[in-house]
């Protein structure tokens, strides 16, 4: 059994791996603070208390994340760490200007799709900080991507720059016109994102003349996973699966 840590930029996610299941599902929030830290060792220790574990797994965009979850690992002297940084597998041709600057959020992505399916194309949308957009073939061809300012880095940035509008909390239902301000924006969250998606998906189709599934992931798939009727597959576990299928091939 080992543990697998997916360091993002705002929040990092702890879980428990036994051959290809995923459980004990984690979330911390990263905030600059003893805080984090002291939450983080919490959840390492309250694992180990309860799990023989030999190996800890880390795949990290959060560079002060992870010096302070490496400075945890080194206090469980038992403990083997590895922080999965290198872009290559053996199958996966992807020709990236500076292969160094690709998210490894974005490789474990595309790995974790095709760990799902050796016999379809991919998109893959993961809506956090900010949404990334990645295109796979079946033939596991890295065919491109986008990355985009994340709808809650958006909205923020919004309520910030406009004094007029206020805060106001978002409400998540179908309708597409509002009636209030806090109506208006919370439609406008949903609408436009999840038109963009929609049709951002059916012009990559046309582009590439190929049928794809469309796997969507990240902070907020929960939330637009019940709006975009595109999406064949929500799949918050993605990056896991992801380093899992690099960890087994490598053996």
């Amino acid at each position: 059994m080992r543990i697998l840590i997916d360091v993002g930029n705002s929040v990092t996610k702890v879980v428990l791996n036994k051959d290809h299941k995923i459980t004990n599902v984690k979330s911390i929030n990263y905030i600059k603070n003893n805080k984090y830290e002291l939450e983080l060792k919490k959840t390492i220790r309250s694992i180990l208390s309860k799990n023989k574990i030999a190996d800890v797994y880390t795949s990290s965009v959060n560079i002060e994340a992870l010096k302070i979850i490496k400075n945890i690992i080194k206090q469980f002297k038992d403990l083997k760490f590895r922080n999965l940084e290198n872009r290559n597998f053996p199958d996966f041709k992807i020709k990236y200007k500076k292969i160094e600057k690709f998210g490894i959020d974005r490789f474990y992505n595309c790995l974790g799709a095709r760990s799902l399916s050796t016999k379809n194309n991919f998109i893959i949308f993961d809506i956090g900080t900010a949404t990334t957009i990645d295109v796979i073939d079946k033939k596991f061809n890295y065919l491109g991507g986008l990355i985009i300012p994340g709808p809650l880095t958006s909205f923020s940035s919004l309520i910030e720059s406009t004094s007029m509008i206020g805060k106001h909390n978002l409400l998540t239902n179908k309708k597409l016109l509002g009636l209030s301000t806090e109506q208006c924006l919370s439609s406008g969250f949903i609408q436009s994102n999840s038109l963009m998606i929609d049709s951002l998906c059916k012009k990559i189709s046309k582009e590439f003349g190929l049928s794809f599934k469309v796997i969507i992931t990240g902070g907020l798939a929960d939330i637009f996973s019940r709006y975009i009727s595109i999406i064949h597959n929500k799949d918050k576990s993605l990056i896991f699966k992801g380093m899992i299928y690099l960890i087994e091939n490598e053996k």
